[in-house]
C-alpha cells in the first residue's frame, strides 16, 4: 500500500544555501507527523515544497501515490493552516469556512451544510455571522482549522499554528487539534519548534537540523533514545558531562566514572556522557557504592517539582549534573544550596556521544 505522502531525494536551494539537502519521508495514511527542529532548519520550507507553494530543485513528491512533483498548489489535495491565521477580515466566519466551497462551485444549501457541520465540529455553533475581529485568537485558529477541512482534504498541513496564542490556550487547543485530527483519521503534517507541541500531538516526530534528517520516530523513542547529539540535546532537557571512554560501559567523567553504552567506541576516546535530569536521583553523600557525592549548588522550581544543579566531586575537577526531583523528595532531603548530597544514576539511563 502505498502511503500518504512520499518525499524521495528533496532539495532546495536559496542561491548557495541548502534548505533542504536530500529528503526522504513516508507518512502513512491516517497519522500526524510532526517536523521539529530550530529556525532555519528547512521544517517550513519542507512543509510548502509538498504543498505546491516552494518549487524543489530536486526530487519527487507523491500524494496518495500520484507524482504531484509539478503541480502547482491549486492542483494538490491539502488544506493547510498558517501562524496567523489569514482569515478574511472583510468576510464572516461562515464565508470564511465557506471560501473554499464557493471557489469549488458547490451548491449553496451543501455549502451551508457543511459550514455548519464544521462550526459544531470546532465547538463554535452559532458563531457563523461574527467576523474575525469579534472572536479571540484562539477561536481564529479554530475558524482557520475549520476552513482547512472544509473541502475534506486527504491532507492537512500545519504551519506553526498555535505559537501565536498565549500559554494556556496553545496547551488546550493542541489537545483539541488531536483529538479531532484523530476523529477525522486525516493524515496530518504539523511544523513547529516547541518540542512539548511535537511530544504531545504527534504519531512520529521527525527532528531536523540544517536541512536535513536527524531522526524520525513515535515520540517516546525520540525522547528516550536519541540517534545523535543534536536530537538529546534539542528534544527535552540533557546532561552533556564531557568525558573519555575508560573501558567497555564505562565513561570517565573528571575521575567519575559513569556507566554508559560505549559499543564501538575505543578506550580512550573523547565522549560526551548524556542522561535527563528525571534519571538522577538525589541521595546521601555518604551512601557510597554507585551514589557520586557532590553539593548542590542551586535550586530552581518548576512548580510540579525542582530541579536541583549539582557539581560532582572528581580528581579531576567538579563535575556539573541537573537532578530533578518531586516537592516530596525536596522536601525528605532538605536541600539547600551548599548541602552536601549524592547522585544516583538509574540503570541503563546515561547515553555517549563521540564527540566530533
Amino acid at each position: 500500500m502505498d502511503p500518504a505522502v512520499r518525499i524521495e531525494g528533496v532539495v532546495k536551494r536559496f542561491g548557495a544555501f541548502a534548505a533542504l539537502d536530500g529528503i526522504d519521508l513516508d507518512i502513512r495514511a491516517g497519522e500526524l507527523v510532526c517536523f521539529l527542529g530550530p529556525s532555519g532548519c528547512g521544517k517550513t520550507t519542507l512543509l510548502r515544497v509538498i504543498a505546491g507553494l516552494e518549487r524543489q530543485d530536486a526530487g519527487r513528491i507523491h500524494q496518495g501515490g500520484r507524482d504531484v512533483s509539478r503541480l502547482p498548489a491549486s492542483q494538490r489535495d491539502f488544506g493547510i493552516v498558517f501562524q496567523s491565521y489569514a482569515l478574511f477580515p472583510n468576510l464572516t466566519v461562515a464565508e470564511n469556512i465557506g471560501y473554499g466551497l464557493a471557489n469549488a462551485r458547490t451548491a449553496r444549501p451543501a455549502r451551508v451544510a457543511r459550514v455548519e457541520a464544521l462550526l459544531a465540529l470546532i465547538g463554535l455553533e452559532g458563531s457563523g455571522g461574527k467576523y474575525p475581529a469579534q472572536l479571540s485568537g484562539g477561536q481564529q485558529q479554530r475558524v482557520a482549522l475549520a476552513r482547512a477541512l472544509a473541502t475534506s482534504p486527504s491532507l492537512l498541513l500545519l504551519d506553526e499554528p498555535l505559537s501565536a496564542l498565549d500559554a494556556r490556550v496553545r496547551l488546550h487547543l493542541r489537545g483539541e487539534i488531536r483529538a479531532l485530527q484523530r476523529r477525522l483519521g486525516v493524515t496530518t503534517i504539523l511544523v513547529t519548534h516547541d518540542q512539548e507541541e511535537a511530544l504531545t500531538m504527534a504519531d512520529r516526530i521527525v527532528v531536523m537540523n540544517h536541512g536535513s534528517i536527524e531522526q524520525v520516530g513515535r515520540p517516546e523513542e525520540v525522547y528516550a533514545a536519541p540517534r545523535t547529539r543534536f536530537v538529546a540535546q534539542f528534544v527535552g532537557t540533557m546532561n552533556f558531562l564531557r568525558a573519555r571512554v575508560a573501558r567497555d560501559g564505562r565513561g570517565d567523567a573528571g575521575g567519575v566514572e559513569i556507566a554508559c553504552d560505549t559499543a564501538g567506541l575505543a578506550p580512550g576516546t573523547d565522549i560526551d556522557i548524556a542522561i535527563r535530569p528525571e534519571d538522577v536521583q538525589i541521595a546521601p553523600a555518604d551512601a557510597g557504592g554507585p551514589v557520586l557525592p557532590g553539593t548542590v549548588e542551586a535550586l530552581e522550581f518548576l512548580g510540579a517539582g525542582f530541579r536541583a544543579a549539582i557539581r560532582l566531586d572528581g580528581p579531576g575537577g567538579r563535575v556539573p549534573l541537573l537532578c530533578d526531583m518531586t516537592r516530596r523528595e525536596m522536601a525528605a532531603h532538605r536541600l539547600a544550596p551548599g548541602a552536601r548530597c549524592g547522585a544516583l544514576l538509574a540503570p541503563g539511563a546515561a547515553l555517549a556521544f563521540a564527540c566530533g
